[in-house]
């Protein structure tokens, strides 16, 4: 079912992107659990971090989201805080995500490379099943296209809102598909061709492209400077620095045969 609520039966819904991110939680940890167990490594440790991810994951994405929308949480402060109303930033989560996986290595003294890499799969895969989530939903809509677009019909939802029942691009389901592809990408290569970290820093890169690629066909983005969208600004600068913190790891890091 397309739109805002995915189940409504009298008063009783069940939200449509509620649902998304749910399922993608679940997946998403039950195949870092799984490949945790490939490589050996404690997934008891995996399932007691993903209490963790999804606190700094909610608090980056809001952070970011109210960053980005400033102008309007200045003047409604208390909404910064009404996170059931929407707006989370998935860049932002991503960095939250980040954020705690450092602190929680850590505490618990393990390394925190090794962690990122057994993280990075069921992430990504997380992300594209929230993809589909926001699709379903009506969220995160597309620009205008004939040629290549997709109908929303429910009045309730952001892409009927904001444009009414005309073609839109499913730009999300392209960021789904290359979500995917990233994924299928990081369980492909082998572990020992590359230093620990790399796969999660080679996410980090394939998704920011991603993301900069698809921003020019997204309808609901918001404008920065020269031109970019403030989700390309952040791609670039999450490309330039990942790309730095390679090179170092690579100095740091014996080759690989």
């Amino acid at each position: 079912m397309i739109g805002n609520d995915l189940v409504s039966i009298g008063g009783f819904k069940i939200a449509t992107h509620g649902v998304g991110i749910a399922v993608a939680f679940l997946v998403g940890m039950w195949l870092s659990v799984r490949l945790a167990k490939r490589q050996g490594f404690d997934s008891e440790i995996v399932l007691d971090f993903m209490i963790y991810a999804i606190i700094g994951g909610v608090l980056g994405a809001r952070l970011w989201y109210v960053i980005l929308n400033i102008g309007y949480y200045a003047s409604n402060p208390a909404k910064i805080l009404a996170v059931w109303e929407g707006g989370l930033a998935i860049q932002g989560g991503i960095l939250g995500g980040i954020a705690i996986g450092i602190w929680f290595a850590k505490k618990r003294n393990i390394s925190v490379w090794q962690l990122a890499d057994i993280l990075a799969p069921g992430l990504i895969l997380g992300m594209a099943i929230g993809r589909i989530g926001d699709f379903l939903s009506g969220g995160e809509y597309g620009i205008v296209s004939e040629r290549f677009g997709f109908v929303y019909q429910q009045p309730g939802t952001d892409a009927y809102i904001a444009n009414g029942p005309v073609p839109l691009v499913p730009a999300v389901l392209y960021e789904a598909l290359g979500d995917l592809l990233i994924m299928w990408f990081l369980l492909a290569v082998k572990k020992d061709k590359l230093p620990e970290g790399f796969k999660f820093l080679w996410m980090l890169i394939l998704y920011s492209i991603v993301r900069f690629s698809l921003e020019f066909v997204r309808g609901d983005s918001i404008l920065i400077f020269f031109g970019l969208r403030s989700a390309q600004v952040t791609s670039v600068l999450t490309i330039l620095v990942t790309l730095f913190i390679m090179k170092r790891r690579k100095e740091m890091v014996p080759k690989k045969s």
